[in-house]
């Protein structure tokens, strides 16, 4: 079990647990980036752990992002990011293309044809991976993910 989410003043906001209800969910404040209380939720025992977890992986990957977004977003940056993009997905698509070609040589062509097609559509597949492993920014992958669990979790509003 995670010992609880410690309080640290973030730039983004924070959550802090502060109790249970009667039900049996776990309560937590939340706290603007101003340091004000911005609400309160309330997520199910059973989901605790994971609720904090996905919620330090954002905590952690957020000034990243943030600080890649600050120092990359001129226009030179944007259109260097985009031509590096193009060229792995290009490279991605020719390999899945020469490979197959190469492998099925004593094959009737269309048997060729569509090994090669389906290497075409691997390569582009791995091309873009591949661009999107070299041009997001560090924890973008993590972000995601954390963002994807936490929509998936009971998280509720508290009413008072």
């Amino acid at each position: 079990m995670i010992n609880s989410l410690s309080f640290r003043q973030s730039s983004f906001g924070n959550v802090q647990k502060i109790g249970s209800t009667q039900n049996g969910r776990i309560v937590y404040r939340v706290i603007d980036s101003k340091g004000e209380e911005a609400g309160r939720l309330t997520v199910p025992q059973n989901e605790v752990d994971t609720f904090e977890s996905a919620y330090r992986d954002i905590m952690d990957t957020a000034p990243k992002i943030q600080k890649f977004a600050l120092e990359n977003s001129s226009e030179e940056d944007i259109k260097r990011r985009r031509n590096l993009s193009r060229a792995i997905v290009c490279t991605g698509g020719a390999f899945g293309a020469f490979i197959p070609l190469m492998l099925t040589k004593n094959l009737s062509p269309i048997k060729r044809i569509l090994t090669t097609v389906a290497g075409i559509i691997t390569g582009i597949s791995g091309g873009f991976a591949a661009s999107l492993a070299a041009t997001a920014p560090p924890g973008t992958y993590k972000f995601a993910k954390a963002s994807s669990t936490f929509s998936k979790l009971d998280i509720q509003p508290l009413e008072n």
